[in-house]
Formats: C-alpha cells, structure tokens, sequence
C-alpha cells in the first residue's frame, strides 16, 4: 500500500521530523536511527525485510538522521525485502 504524510517542521534533519510525527519508530545505531517501524509496519529480521529510504525515487546515500531537508522534498520510505 502507499500513503502520503504532509509534514510541517522546523527540523534539519528527516529523521528529527519523522520522529517528532510520530510516524517512525526505530533502535539508535552507531550510524544514527535505525527505522524499523514506519506507520506502524515493523520491518523484520525472520522475513528479511528492512525499511529503505529515497527522495524523489532515488536512493539516499544517507540515514534518515544525516539527510537534511527543505521545504517542498519528498521522500519516501520502502518496505525492502533484502537477499542477506
């Protein structure tokens, strides 16, 4: 399925503003938030999946906690099944 989330923040940072939503839950990383729950879907380990992260269609190269963002960006957060 696929929903659409406006958001409106004062954030830098993706991660800062998904989580003040409340539409992200996640385990602190070493590499920043980890997203293992989105809308309420929990990614999981048993099935392989994990939650993806792109703008505008294209892979980030980062987290959600080091992706900045500006006004009129669209991002967008995949439910993956990974090949690990």
């Amino acid at each position: 399925s696929e929903k659409e989330f406006p958001i409106s923040t004062s954030a830098e940072y993706l991660g800062d503003a998904l989580v003040e939503e409340g539409l992200v839950e996640g385990e602190e990383s070493s590499y920043g938030l980890f997203i293992t729950t989105v809308d309420g879907e929990t990614a999981s380990d048993a099935d392989r999946t994990y939650w993806s992260l792109s703008k505008d269609g294209e892979t980030t190269p980062n987290g959600a906690d080091l992706t900045p963002i500006a006004d009129g960006e669209r991002y967008e957060l995949t439910l993956t099944k990974g090949s690990w």
